[in-house]
This record gives C-alpha cells, structure tokens and sequence, in this order.
C-alpha cells in the first residue's frame, strides 16, 4: 500500500493539520464506496435499493444519526438496533444493515438500501476493514494501560506541523468505536492515529485485522481490567496483540522504563522506537522539573542531540505521554526545534487534567474522566510537589473493574495519599473506602478523611470546605461521575479564562 508520509507532493493540510469529524462526508474514503461493494465486503445480500447508491455516514444510534447516514443495526445486550430500522429509516438514514433474524417490513421503502448480513457487527468490522485497504495513508495504534488518550492527543498534536492528521474521535477505542472511528478517513489524511483499548483478550488483533497499522505504541502495562484477567501478565499478553498485528513490516514504538512492556519489545521482530526516562531509550527526558500547574521542564534527547523542552502541563506522566509524539515525529524528520516548540503548546483532552482557575482562589485539577491505581498514585505524587498552595484536597472515587485486588489496591492509594501531604481527603462510592482507610492507616487524622457513597453529598462536602489558597484534583472512574463535581463547581463559582 502506497503511504503519504514523507511524500512532498502531498503535504495538503486542508484542514489544518487536524481534520475535524464535522468535515464534509463526501471528503470521506468510504464516499467512494456505493451499496454493491459493502455487499460484496459483508458477505450480505442486498435485498432493497440500488447497487449503485453511494454511501457516507455510518450510524449504529438513531439519536445521533444523520441524513443519508447508513444504520447499522446492533444487538446488544441492553438494546437491539433492529429495534429502531423504521425510526431510522424515518429519520432519513440512507438505508440499514440488518441480520437474518429481522423480518422484514412490507413498507420498507424501495429506494432505501436494506442490506442482510449473517451478523450486523461482524459487517460493522468488515466494512471498516474494506475502508481502510483504500485510504493510503499511515495509521498508528495506540494502546496501554493509561494514557492513550493524551497520547494521541499529543501525537496528533506534535505531527499536525508538517502532516494532515485524523485521529479517532473522543473515546472510539473498542469493537465498536473503532470502526465507526475508520469510517472518518479522508483521502487528505496523511497519518490516522487510533486508541486500541480493550477488556477481553482478541480484542486488540481484531481491531488490527481492521486498522492495519504501520506504528504501534504501547504506553505501559498496569493493573486495570483486573475484573477479566487474572493478573498483569494476562494483561500484558493481551496488550502484546498490538505489535503481533504490526507484525515485521511494522514499528513498534515502546515505553523502555515498563518491564512488561520491554519484554513485548524483545519478541518483536520488527523495527523499534524506545522511549522513557531510563538512559537505555531511544527518546527520552532527563532533568524533568515540574515548575508549576501549567509547567513542566526536561530535557529533550533523540539519538543523541538533546535540546530543552517545556510542556505546558504538569507532571511526569504528561512527558511520557509526549515521548511517542516525538518519537513517531523524529521518525517522520521533523526537525528537533520544531518537535520542542510544538511541545510548548500541547493541550490535554477534555476532563484529563485541565486545569480551572476560580476568582474565588482555589484551583481544580479536573481528572475525573477515567482513574486507575497507577494512575492515581501518579497524579498523587504530581499534586503533592506543585507549590505554592496551602492546603491540597484529593477528591477520589472508586475506581472499578479491579476484581479480586480491588480492595487492596484502593488501600495503597490511600497509604500514598497520607504519606504525601494531602490536606483532606473524600473518597466516593463503593471501594474508595479503602482509600480512606488507607489514609487513616498512614496516619491521617479522622478529621482530613472523608467517604461518601455517593457524589451528591461529596459535592456538598466539598463546597463547604473548599477555601482560597486550596488545589483541588478530582479524580474517578466515569461510573462515579466526579464530572457532577467539576460542573458544580463551575455553576456555582467564577471561573477564570485561560
């Protein structure tokens, strides 16, 4: 497959660098298609509407789809999309992929496209895989434990200087997501840059029998998902599906400080990147400083050229995040200087730290879309060494699908969070009472620990308690929704711009 990377001829950045998912469908690769070829990439029989219809947008939810979208209709285990075809229909959708078990309607309109497949997911996948075997660009798949998303965000952020750059929108990062997320491509699209989460083995070389990826990225290896594996290790293995799906045609960019993850390296055949802050990486940073909430400091190294970089975020999790970006970056020959000034603009996703400023004066750390053991003991360590604040308050909620060592690992959040200087502490729901338990054991007085049950009356807690000279950091797992606290907070003082 012809790739775009390094082509001078096709530098178009018609969108800036990073195309955003509102562009024009008929830009899209799948624009290309029409309902003959989905037939022949599903396996289906076309059983209404013309071969030679055209197609755009995909949809598998009627409350989001558009006109002239294609709906796709999922069984799943709360809701059957088959359900929903005629509203569709109705709504303009261009057509429906449905399964051999749907009756079909005597009033299906003839002009609709009515598609049958042997399983409406599999045909999902497969049409997303047909996608991606015409769009010439190069994808990177990004997975790990933690920090996917800020990896990506980083990534796209850093290549976005010289390339046109689509990266998967939000969180599209499962079986589902994925492919929805490929249906984005343009043919302007240099680089596409996809998360590949997952929590069954299988998961990840199916979404890269579909990605094809040229680069991988595996950021590390963590106890996350502990509910369906029976330990790290089967995590690992899962996670290692990435680089089996690159295979020796690939490049394998890895995070050299994770042993786990050095170990995948070692079996992988193809070329490698390493990156971290151990002198034996490829790409790494030395001397890393956090200066402030908006600042961290170190020192830049690729290949033995080393160059001062500022990130405008804080903590060391943030500079591993922004190695691959200059990893895959320096691979492509971006220059060094221009990695390092494109790193002093970096943002973070949305409810992945971001920083808010009250008139009122305290600060939050809005973390609250997604937490993990490491994770948090990481943002733990971050919070405690920012200066410059009286009191720091840690807001932090169940973190869930942990299984068997759920307890325990929540308990050695909470002795971390007593030993670091942590003012006051409100765990909320279920097994974040071992956080607070954690803490009294390392010797937080009964008066700085706090639990709740649920987010309402933490909110009341915290509004009662929250002081000017006081840093705040939110974080939890989404089920909690610590996202109701962040919002609470914003309606209910002055937030300040910037």
């Amino acid at each position: 497959m012809a790739s775009y990377i390094n082509n001078p001829t096709v530098l178009d950045r018609k969108y800036g660098g990073i195309r955003p998912s509102t562009a024009i469908l008929m830009d899209l690769v799948m624009a290309q298609f029409n309902a003959a070829q989905m037939e022949a990439a599903t396996g289906g029989n076309l059983i209404s509407g013309s071969k030679n219809t055209s197609l755009s947008g995909v949809s598998i939810d009627t409350r989001t789809l558009r006109p002239s979208d294609l709906f796709f209709a999922i069984r799943g285990s709360r809701n059957d999309g088959h359900d929903y075809v005629m509203s569709a229909i109705q709504k303009g959708a261009a057509g429906a992929v449905v399964d051999r078990r749907f009756s079909i309607p005597g009033e299906f309109p003839p002009d609709r496209i009515l598609l049958q497949v042997q399983d409406t997911h599999k045909a999902l996948r497969d049409m997303a895989a047909e996608v991606r075997t015409q769009w010439r660009g190069s994808l990177v798949g990004i997975t790990g434990s933690m920090g996917k998303t800020t990896t990506k965000e980083f990534m796209a952020q850093v290549l976005q200087t010289e390339f046109s750059v689509y990266r998967s929108p939000g969180n599209l990062n499962n079986l589902f997501g994925l492919p929805l997320a490929v249906f984005g491509l343009s043919p302007e699209d240099h680089i596409g840059i996809f998360e590949m989460g997952m929590s069954a083995s299988g998961e990840i070389a199916e979404m890269c029998r579909i990605a094809l990826p040229d680069f991988g990225v595996i950021t590390n290896i963590a106890p996350v998902h502990l509910e369906f594996f029976e330990s790290v290790e089967a995590i690992a293995r899962a996670k290692e599906e990435l680089a089996q799906g690159l295979g020796a045609r690939g490049t394998l960019i890895y995070n050299a400080d994770d042993p786990l993850v050095r170990d995948i390296a070692g079996r992988f055949p193809g070329d490698t990147i390493s990156f971290g802050i151990s002198a034996a990486a490829d790409i790494r940073a030395e001397a890393v400083e956090i200066t402030g909430l908006t600042e961290t400091r170190f020192r830049l190294v690729c290949e033995g050229v080393s160059r001062r970089a500022v990130l405008p975020v804080c903590g060391l999790h943030y500079v591993m995040n922004a190695l691959p970006a200059a990893a895959l970056a320096h691979r492509y020959a971006i220059d060094l200087e221009q990695i390092v000034e494109s790193m002093r603009h970096l943002q973070q996703a949305h409810m992945r730290g971001q920083v808010l400023h009250f008139r009122e004066g305290f600060t939050v750390i809005d973390d609250s879309y997604n937490s993990n053991p490491q994770a948090l003991r990481l943002m733990i360590e971050t919070f405690s060494r920012v200066p410059h604040y009286s009191r720091r308050i840690l807001v932090a909620g169940e973190m869930l699908e942990l299984g068997k060592d759920s307890e325990s690992l929540h308990r050695q959040c909470g002795l971390q969070a007593g030993k670091s200087g942590v003012d006051i502490l409100v765990g909320v729901q279920g097994a974040a009472r071992e956080i607070v338990r954690g803490a009294a054991a390392a010797g937080m007085a009964e008066t700085q620990i706090h639990f709740f049950t649920e987010i309402n009356p933490a909110i009341d807690f915290v509004f009662r308690k929250i002081q000017p000279g006081d840093l705040v950091l939110i974080k939890g797992s989404r089920g909690v929704h610590l996202e109701k606290m962040v919002h609470a907070l914003r309606a209910g003082y002055s937030e300040m711009a910037g």
